[in-house]
């Protein structure tokens, strides 16, 4: 048993847990701090997907930096940890959500300093590094209790553009590996919701969007006129419906790997 304690840092956000969760996970990247706590640094994103926490660089190069081991939104996620390392030489993270009051309490602790050479001197740089993730997530969590329920929804109505192939399926066209990209790019800036083609309509399909914030109809929609090159190419057409969201639900856990 390792006689190195386990970091132990809590935070107090003025927002719900389930806004405390979804920043922490559904937003990750947008407020972890890359430039300095990161494999690839700068231009670099990261996000949890498919059940691992996985950067990627501006070259498309991957490194995971753990897998999920809990998924209880909107009160624990936890998850091994090895940044830069191999999945044998992993700690281990949990994060608790717990209402009090308006308020949630965010306990994050880290453990399994074993898995380091040096464990002390391991635990002694992530104590410095933990404080400026909380404080970036802190400061995140606070705009996002201001703008949650005003963040921007939109649906991307795609069906055959003008110069879509007569024969064969746009799946097949080398350019649908424009689109492909255009949904991972969403994805890795935490705004992809869900995505894919009708099922009673060939060539027709959906996304939809969530950008942060209110009044960004037009963000979104250049975004999929001008950032999907696809729709630029003319393989893919696209219209852009603003939706007004009434009710959610959170998706099911995700099973560990």
């Amino acid at each position: 048993m390792s006689t190195v304690p386990p970091i132990r840092r809590q935070i107090t956000l003025d927002v719900d847990p389930e806004t405390a969760f979804a920043v922490f996970t559904e937003r990750l990247g947008q407020w972890w701090p890359l430039a300095e706590l990161s494999v690839y640094g700068a231009g670099a994103t990261v996000a949890f997907d498919e059940g691992q926490i996985v950067e990627r660089s501006a070259e498309g190069r991957t490194a995971v930096w753990g897998t999920v081991t809990r998924w209880e939104p909107p009160s624990i996620v936890a998850f091994s940890w090895h940044p830069g390392r191999t999945p044998q030489k992993a700690s281990h993270v949990e994060v608790t959500f717990a209402a009090r009051a308006n308020q949630t309490l965010v306990t994050l602790e880290h453990a399994g300093w074993d898995a380091f050479a040096d464990p002390a001197a391991a635990r002694a740089e992530y104590d410095q590094g933990w404080p400026m993730v909380l404080d970036r997530y802190r400061e995140h969590a606070a705009r996002a209790g201001n703008d949650r329920t005003e963040d921007t929804w939109v649906a991307l109505l795609h069906r055959p553009g003008p110069d879509a192939p007569t024969v064969g399926t746009l799946f097949e066209d080398p350019r649908f590996a424009e689109h492909m990209a255009f949904l991972a790019r969403m994805r890795e800036a935490g705004f992809l919701v869900a995505a894919g083609p009708m099922a009673d309509a060939a060539g027709e399909g959906m996304t939809i969007l969530r950008l942060p914030g209110s009044g960004q109809l037009g963000t979104a929609a250049r975004l999929a006129t001008e950032d999907d090159a696809s729709v630029v190419a003319g393989l893919l057409a696209v219209t852009v419906r603003p939706w007004h969201v009434m009710m959610q639900a959170w998706p099911r856990a995700v099973t560990p790997r």
